[in-house]
């Protein structure tokens, strides 16, 4: 395969706001990582919900909150909440993906990106439309770093189906680069697969092996990124996922860095062959 140049508008830098640390995401709030992701030169920020030690109800308000904060500093607003799609049996957990897609609303997200572990190889296609045809944020499934719901083959196979459906299921995948080598599975061959149905990027890089395996900066692991974004589609948004350095000089750097890459290593709507 060979990359081409995208003629489109470079794609969007966001920061995943568990790059600026867990620990002090959980203290100080998503607030204080807003003016950095800003000074930073982000596009966006990517809202955890899983580093808000609140109530459902408190989560809604800070929330509610935040959007104003966005608007301030002319940032985008992905939420991203870590729990999956589907329940242990298999079935749609709707009544959570509701709940999660009101919370997305409340943020002004344009997107929510959750799990898809527990995917037993069916959906119920008329029910999962419905229920996203209710909501103006679109559903993004990432590829995870659980047992079920991180194969190439899975998502595949639920894209497949949700085409099938008519009209066809408005939804779409976070790409993460580096989590498919939890998965033991080839980052390339898995942008072969699925870059059609790729509309959001996590960028990292890994280091180790087993349950020593952790997320670096790009290029300080063992991942080929750079083959995986030559690969993917040019106009989506692309994400810092690794941990930054606490030098706003260093932060700016690295979201030139990714921007420079993804100008660099586009290739357009879809596929590049």
């Amino acid at each position: 395969m060979q990359a081409t140049q995208s003629p489109q508008s470079p794609s969007s830098i966001f920061i995943v706001a568990s790059a600026y640390g867990v620990d002090f995401v959980q203290k100080q709030g998503h607030a204080a990582v807003l003016p950095l992701a800003a000074n930073a030169g982000a596009d966006g920020l990517e809202v955890r919900r899983e580093l808000f030690p609140d109530s459902d109800a408190e989560i809604a308000l800070q929330l509610a909150g935040l959007k104003s904060i966005f608007d301030a500093h002319g940032l985008q607003a992905m939420y991203s909440a870590p729990e999956s799609l589907f329940r242990q049996d298999g079935d749609l957990d709707l009544a959570l993906l509701a709940s999660r897609l009101h919370e997305a609303e409340v943020l002004g997200a344009a997107t929510l990106k959750l799990q898809m572990h527990g995917y037993a190889g069916r959906v119920d296609a008329p029910a999962l439309q419905h229920a996203l045809s209710r909501s103006p944020a679109t559903l993004l499934l990432e590829n995870g770093q659980q047992e079920s719901g991180c194969r190439i083959s899975e998502f595949a196979g639920f894209f497949a189906a949700c085409s099938a459906s008519f009209p066809a299921i408005p939804v779409a995948m976070t790409f993460d680069i580096g989590n498919w080598s939890w998965a033991g599975e080839d980052p390339v061959a898995a942008v072969q697969a699925l870059a059609p149905h790729v509309r959001y990027i996590h960028c990292k890089d890994v280091q180790g092996s087993g349950m020593r395996r952790f997320a670096v900066a790009l290029d300080e692991g063992s991942v080929d990124w750079r083959a995986c974004l030559s690969r993917l589609p040019g106009a989506v948004p692309r994400a810092i996922e690794y941990p930054l350095p606490a030098d706003p000089a260093a932060q700016a750097r690295h979201v030139r860095q990714l921007r420079a890459a993804a100008a660099s290593l586009s290739c357009g709507a879809g596929t590049c062959q």
